[in-house]
């Protein structure tokens, strides 16, 4: 694997002078002008395994120079001792880590009388990605990457793609929520069409990626809900999702809360303070969802995400009944923005919920950590002291990182890259707590996630179904000639679709384990929506997509149906042969990570077909790929 690496360089002059006079701008010592020194050869980008020839030229006004030394004062050993020349050849070490790498020297000339310059020439080595480790980055940090994109990549570190995507404006999918033609009002399929095409055009790759995995732990559903009549308000959701992607975790758990999807969701929505004449009590489902699943968890935990545990070995709970209550009397007295009165609801399910006084509970309210809102406090000084209450406590790094990592990177994180993510969370270097942005960074950029020196035998996660279909159609151009992605059964063909869990729970648990690998201790989340009817849903699917559902293999193309367009691939097998094309689909589909025997068994396939059957051929190469375990892992 070759890496390249961004350099910057500085140089310094230091002089040594005791006195005298010598020419108007050459300094002297004892009336004896001291060398000029200059260096040159230096590049202004420097990348990891370059090699480099640096050139001092020294000159004496008065005399003659006796020596040019270059002595190396930081970095990776790459001289080991003072070299005598006028120009050194330096060789830049492999990366070990995508961490830059600062280098320096001090060259050093001498005259005949003794007097010397010395300049200290300094640059920093960067990563610059090959194409597998930039597809490898890109699995991770799109929701599949294009061919096009994987090359952008190439050359850039880790870091700089990843900044340049923080930078990028938000691609909200509100904007790509468009009505049915002959519709008066948005419906479910025109959530799903937005979601699509934001999810497939955006350039906001990272952010998407993220918001997605958001999804995926402050779980929100439109299935089986009174949710599934607004599809405006569901994408104003996702776009808080987006919008908070790379904002700071405090704000995002309050837009979270005063949500009125969420507040419908979780139930705290109209939620009252107690009556007892009236039989009323405070809802706890958020009070209890916003503990368990948003912030802290079951358990106290160490930083590495492991459980605490008390004298007799026992795991510590983070809260009890009496925390629960002092929460949902937190969550009462909030309603739909804009309402006439807390009963006569506006039905607003865009705005943030606002709070009607005399409907909220002003007793004491009992928080984490033995905090207490004593009688009397307002609701909306309650929920920021209980916001903040909950986004301080010990727990939130740890639970909320490794969940992250997980829905990112890996199933399995070890407790160290665990703890690393953790401490940026609690510090991003500045003093800041809950910096997504930070955290995202320090979650790809580890040597863990990167793959430099790891620790572990197994790597990656299991694909999610819908991400796979994404990249397929990401690259292959899906589209309908109406222009609408109408995908009706996603659960049916993958066991998920956005914002369709089951329930709040997600589609599956951050801690599923499989039978065939508890002996091993190692968790699979997305296996648990690995079941028969699923697995035979999606393995049609591809089949459907990638075979039948090429443009290419119809006449008249229904204007309704969804298609993939393989012509670009089937050019490209015709003038450069199957084994090139394999090669473009170890990068754009494997990251590199295609086997021997993966690329054998699609070899003998393509043997099947005559050489000029070039879409039949591309069809199965794509659908078998789609179906192989190296494609359904990401490494």
């Amino acid at each position: 694997m070759h890496y390249k690496y961004f350099l910057m360089a500085s140089s310094v002059l230091l002089l040594s002078a005791c006195g005298g006079s010598g020419s108007d701008d050459t300094p002297t010592i004892n009336g004896n002008e001291i060398p000029i020194l200059s260096v040159a050869n230096i590049p202004s980008d420097i990348t990891k395994s370059q090699t480099i020839e640096l050139t001092a030229t020294a000159s004496d006004n008065d005399g003659t120079i006796t020596s040019v030394i270059w002595e190396q004062t930081a970095g990776l050993k790459v001289l080991d001792e003072p070299i005598a020349a006028n120009s050194v050849i330096i060789n830049i070490p492999s990366a070990l880590s995508y961490s830059p790498k600062e280098y320096a020297f001090n060259v050093t000339a001498t005259d005949n009388e003794g007097a010397i310059a010395v300049k200290t020439v300094s640059f920093i080595a960067r990563n610059a990605m090959d194409e597998f480790a930039a597809a490898r980055l890109l699995h991770q940090g799109s929701m599949g990457p294009t061919l096009n994109e994987i090359r952008k990549a190439q050359g850039l570190s880790e870091q700089q793609w990843l900044e340049s995507q923080i930078a990028l404006p938000i691609e909200y999918h509100r904007s790509y929520l468009v009505k049915s033609p002959d519709q008066d009002d948005f419906r479910y399929i025109n959530r799903i069409d937005g979601w699509w095409k934001a999810t497939l055009r955006s350039d906001d790759q990272l952010r998407q990626r993220v918001a997605f995995a958001l999804s995926e732990i402050l779980v929100v559903s439109d299935a089986n809900s009174s949710l599934s009549s607004q599809p405006e308000g569901m994408v104003t959701y996702y776009d808080l999702l987006l919008k908070n992607a790379f904002g700071n975790y405090r704000e995002l758990l309050e837009d979270v809360t005063l949500s009125p999807i969420m507040g419908t969701y979780l139930s705290h929505l109209g939620n009252e303070k107690a009556d007892d004449a009236l039989n009323i009590r405070p809802d706890e489902n958020y009070a209890r969802e916003v503990m368990q699943l948003f912030t802290i968890g079951l358990e106290e935990l160490n930083l590495d995400g492991s459980a605490k545990l008390d004298a007799q070995g026992n795991t510590i709970a983070t809260y009890g009944q009496s925390q629960i209550e002092g929460f949902a009397r937190v969550f009462t007295g909030w309603t739909f923005a804009d309402s006439e009165t807390f009963k006569r609801k506006s039905r607003d399910y865009i705005k943030p919920m606002q709070a009607f006084s005399e409907y909220h509970s002003s007793k004491q309210k009992v928080l984490l950590n033995n905090e207490v809102i004593p009688e009397g406090y307002g609701p909306e000084e309650s929920l920021q002291i209980a916001l903040d209450n909950l986004f301080n406590h010990a727990n939130v790094a740890p639970f909320i990182t490794k969940q992250l990592i997980q829905r990112l990177i890996t199933s399995n994180p070890t407790p160290q890259y665990i703890e690393r993510v953790a401490n940026v969370f609690n510090d991003n270097g500045d003093g800041v707590r809950g910096d997504l942005a930070a955290v995202i960074k320090a979650i790809y950029l580890d040597d863990e996630a990167r793959h430099f020196g790891s620790v572990l035998s197994y790597q990656g996660k299991v694909k999610e179904p819908l991400l796979k279909t994404v990249q397929f159609w990401r690259n292959l151009d899906a589209r309908s000639l109406e222009g609408e992605y109408r995908t009706w059964n996603l659960i049916n063909n993958y066991g998920q679709g956005p914002m369709r869990s089951p329930s709040v729970f997600n589609f599956f648990r951050p801690d599923y384990q499989p039978a065939q690998l508890r002996s091993d201790e190692l968790v699979a989340p997305e296996l648990q929506i690995a079941g028969d009817t699923t697995l035979i849903g999606t393995m049609n699917e591809h089949f459907s997509g990638l075979v039948w559902g090429t443009a290419e293999a119809r006449d008249d193309l229904n204007p309704k149906e969804l298609y993939v367009y393989i012509k670009s691939d089937m050019s490209f097998l015709k003038s450069n042969g199957v084994g090139a094309l394999l090669e473009q689909y170890n990068v754009l589909y494997f990251a590199g990570s295609m086997s021997a025997d993966t690329r054998q068994a699609l070899l003998d396939l393509d043997a099947y077909f005559n050489d000029d059957e070039y879409r039949e051929r591309v069809s199965y190469l794509l659908y078998i790929i789609a179906i192989s375990p190296e494609f359904n892992l990401q490494y």
